[in-house]
């Protein structure tokens, strides 16, 4: 059962995690030629290109994917409380869980696309093709605080300031949702 939890979590978390970059793609405009660019839209297309023709864009305002994000958020709710031993019943505040656990993904990959830029930094510098990706998809968040500190010699802290900044930010998140926070 545990297995099955684990996985099935994983799963629709990675559903999260891909639906948000596109998103997060179409906002920043990251080169659409990149592979990585290429296999999120791909990935994604079989399902949003048939909403868009129901639910169409207004302006930069992606609503079909929006709405594909949110489903896959109450999924996600759903699949984790179908495991709690106590047997609740579906209220008005899952829809209100699906976008803390929107929010929890969104916190959690940005987490880990400055942890991989960083890492990939001192290894490729700059070279390679998740190298422009990650760039395009953080540098809009680091490049402000940037303006305030630059970089130290050759040591760039912004991503050090970034990341305590997401882990005040978790610790606050955990403070009021509880174990929402921490299950999801």
């Amino acid at each position: 059962m545990e297995l099955i939890y684990f996985l099935g979590k994983t799963v629709i978390t990675f559903c999260l995690y891909v639906l948000i970059l596109r998103l997060w793609m179409q906002q920043v405009r990251v080169n659409f030629h990149n592979p990585i660019t290429q296999f999120i839209v791909k990935v994604t297309q079989p399902i949003i290109g048939p909403m868009r023709r129901f639910i169409p864009s207004v302006g930069k305002f992606d609503f079909a994917t929006w709405l594909l994000l949110y489903l896959v958020a109450l999924i996600k709710i759903l699949f984790i409380f179908s495991f709690i031993p106590i047997n609740l019943p579906f209220n008005v505040n899952y829809l209100w869980f699906a976008l803390v656990a929107i929010l929890h993904a969104m916190g959690y990959l940005l987490f880990w696309l400055l942890l991989f830029r960083a890492i990939l930094s001192w290894i490729s510098r700059g070279q390679s093709v998740p190298d422009e990706i990650l760039y395009q998809l953080t540098e809009p968040l680091m490049a402000p605080i940037r303006r305030f500190i630059p970089p130290i010699g050759m040591i760039d802290v912004t991503f050090a300031i970034v990341a305590v900044v997401l882990m005040f930010m978790n610790y606050f998140a955990t403070k009021i949702f509880g174990a929402l926070w921490i299950i999801l």
